[in-house]
């Protein structure tokens, strides 16, 4: 009875262990894959930018918000070096004025918010509203 117990822990302790190890490389597919759109979203927006500047103008007509400082556009895949972290947990970029395109426009899109891991306080409306000429 008693090395039935024994093998039944061993075999719990195994059982937990392998679980552990599944949802590790589980975390690791996964952040895999978020790095892996974090880059197409990087290329697309710099193709946009760069080449087609109407598109860009239009989806930006669809963004509202304003930037809450949280810096998390400026560490998708990597941290930018001129990104300095303030004391109340806010970011300051250290080329503020001479920042590039890619910085200035982001978010461009509702799926570029997707890339993030922030609270990004930007929103995208579905469709720009028109006012009408009353009669």
């Amino acid at each position: 009875m008693k090395r039935q117990t024994s093998l039944s822990r061993d075999h719990a302790r195994r059982s937990f262990e392998e679980r552990l190890a599944a949802a590790k490389r589980s975390r690791t597919v996964e952040d895999a894959k978020f790095r892996a759109r974090q880059a197409q979203g990087k290329l697309r927006r710099f193709v946009r930018i760069n080449f087609r500047r109407e598109d860009v103008i239009e989806a930006l007509s669809l963004r509202r918000g304003d930037c809450n400082r949280c810096g998390a556009c400026c560490e998708i895949l990597f941290k930018c070096p001129f990104l300095k972290k303030d004391d109340d947990n806010t970011t300051t970029c250290g080329i503020y004025e001479d920042r590039p395109s890619q910085c200035r426009l982001f978010p461009i899109e509702r799926r570029d918010l997707e890339e993030v891991r922030g609270s990004c306080s930007y929103y995208f409306i579905e469709k720009p509203v028109k006012l009408e000429k009353a009669s």
